[in-house]
């Protein structure tokens, strides 16, 4: 990907099969692409004989264990790539806050001589650096996904949504101290209780002071992949502060905690959260996070809102519907569905821009979340 490295899709991608069991074409093997075919490290061969026994290795480094391919290439003249299978050192790979340059070498013989080394600098990435999309022109995970000029890979901000995360359990305890709810369940047949705790984890949220922080910058961009910088949920309510992609995947994470099903959606620059109302996916609303926080908002209903806020908001007692985390909450639950509806075309014609990721759908392919990795 671009002589790049990302610490956070080789995690978050180590045990998914990046071919489907039923994509026959897929499964078809190439007789020039040896070893690991998703591999995205190797070295290119043309032997000069047929049945030419050739044995590549690819020496340790800081992030990866020593590992060997050996085989015959049958064609002469022929050009092979041969992308050992990479054995990962997945706790470094997970510390790496930083990015740092990486010495690959491999070391090739060729009929039981050595034939000497090839090396190359690739540039890794922080762990914290999200790749959601990448160009035509390079190899991917996705292939299936090939639209518009580039690959959509919005499925990695999964990996940043972490419902067992050890902060969470401290999160729910401020919401059910709100009052606003006595307990977290599910109920699949009571839109409006839904809405009820995800105002109190709001709640929670805005009194420990989160607000959206514009901060976006991601090091050593690429014309060929696209990334974000996505701060972890620790560290997010640690500092207090977070972007659209915080925000969002810190709300989608205490979701998943309590059962209600969230996905995240991308537009052109931005990102934010929804979820479901129901167990059949067809009711949902969006949540603005970057609304979070900022004072002076007025409580309006609109004609066009959901009407499980509407309800919500006739349930309330005065206190909390004229405090300032209702107001926020109803302006963020309006403005995040009128985007959704707005731009439902464009998430059926899967557009790379315009993403709809269901955290469930996402788990079930296999995206894990990225652990948690206590200060030392």
């Amino acid at each position: 990907m671009d002589h790049q490295l990302f610490p956070s899709l080789l995690i978050a991608t180590a045990s998914v099969r990046p071919v489907e069991p039923d994509d026959a074409e897929g499964e078809k093997p190439d007789p020039y692409l040896l070893g690991d075919r998703f591999g995205l490290v190797g070295v290119a061969i043309k032997p000069l004989a047929a049945n030419t026994k050739v044995k590549v290795t690819l020496k340790e480094n800081e992030l990866m264990a020593a590992t060997t391919w050996s085989g015959e290439l049958a064609e002469a003249d022929k050009d092979y790539y041969i992308a050992p299978k990479v054995n990962y050192k997945f706790d470094r790979l997970r510390k790496t806050t930083q990015q740092v340059p990486l010495n690959v070498t491999f070391a090739v013989e060729v009929d039981g001589e050595p034939a000497g080394e090839k090396a190359e600098t690739l540039q890794v990435r922080s762990i914290n650096d999200c790749p959601f999309a990448v160009s035509n022109e390079e190899e991917t995970l996705d292939a299936q996904n090939f639209i518009a000029g580039s690959a959509a890979l919005g499925w990695m901000f999964a990996a940043y949504v972490n419902e067992n995360h050890p902060f969470l359990d401290k999160i729910l305890q401020e919401a059910l101290a709100t009052k606003i709810v006595d307990s977290f369940h599910y109920t699949a047949h009571d839109p409006t209780e839904l809405v009820r705790q995800a105002f109190a984890i709001w709640t929670a949220l805005q009194k420990r002071g989160l607000q959206y922080s514009s901060t976006t910058t991601t090091p050593g961009g690429s014309d060929v992949v696209k990334s974000q910088y996505v701060r972890f949920l620790d560290q997010a309510l640690t500092n207090t502060q977070a972007n659209c992609v915080d925000g969002s995947v810190l709300f989608a994470s205490i979701l998943r905690k309590i059962s209600i099903e969230p996905f995240l959606v991308t537009v052109p620059g931005h990102m934010y959260v929804g979820f479901y109302l129901g167990g059949g996916k067809s009711e949902f609303v969006g949540l603005e996070t970057t609304v979070l926080g900022i004072a002076d908002v007025a409580d309006k209903k609109e004609t066009d809102e959901p009407a499980a806020l509407a309800t919500l908001r006739e349930k309330l007692d005065d206190k909390a519907r004229n405090s300032r985390e209702w107001k926020t909450f109803a302006k963020a639950i309006q403005v995040g569905t009128q985007d959704l509806q707005k731009n439902k075309e464009k998430f059926k014609e899967a557009d790379p821009n315009y993403q709809w990721i269901d955290l469930n759908d996402a788990r079930t392919d296999g995206i894990m979340p990225l652990p948690y990795l206590a200060e030392q």
